[in-house]
């Protein structure tokens, strides 16, 4: 952390802001507990536990919603996209539902995932009806 978030000041690395005194040591501890599990969200996904890797991100993204934590984000939906298709091709709906759910808590505001939950939703009712 760079500046305050209570007063914008400049931070040299101590726990009290220089200017206003505040105490910063649950910010400076949520920083760390967002690299610790991003760093878990990679290690996941190299072990090819995507399931894991994303609700490893999704903490880390709560606590800190950093560069490498949103490209990583960003990297592991356009690849569970491509999963969730290719389930819908194969006519798996339900996991293509489950996976999808997972993503969507990744990106809860991207149109396209809400998009294609909507219409994997359409297909299973097709079945079911």
């Amino acid at each position: 952390m760079e500046r305050c978030p209570s007063c914008m000041a400049r931070l040299t690395g101590a726990v009290l802001c220089p200017r206003c005194q505040a105490d910063l040591g649950s910010v400076i501890s949520s920083e760390h507990y967002a690299q610790h599990w991003l760093a878990h969200a990679v290690r996941f996904w190299f072990e090819c536990e995507p399931e894991l890797a994303m609700s490893a991100l999704i903490k880390s993204l709560r606590l800190k919603r950093t560069s490498s934590a949103l490209i990583f984000c960003d990297f592991i939906v356009r690849r569970q996209l491509q999963d969730v298709l290719a389930l819908l091709a194969q006519r798996q709906l339900n996991e293509a539902k489950h996976l999808l759910n997972l993503v969507r808590e990744l990106q809860p505001d991207n149109k396209l995932l809400a998009q294609l939950q909507g219409f994997a939703e359409n297909l299973l009712e097709g079945i079911v009806e």
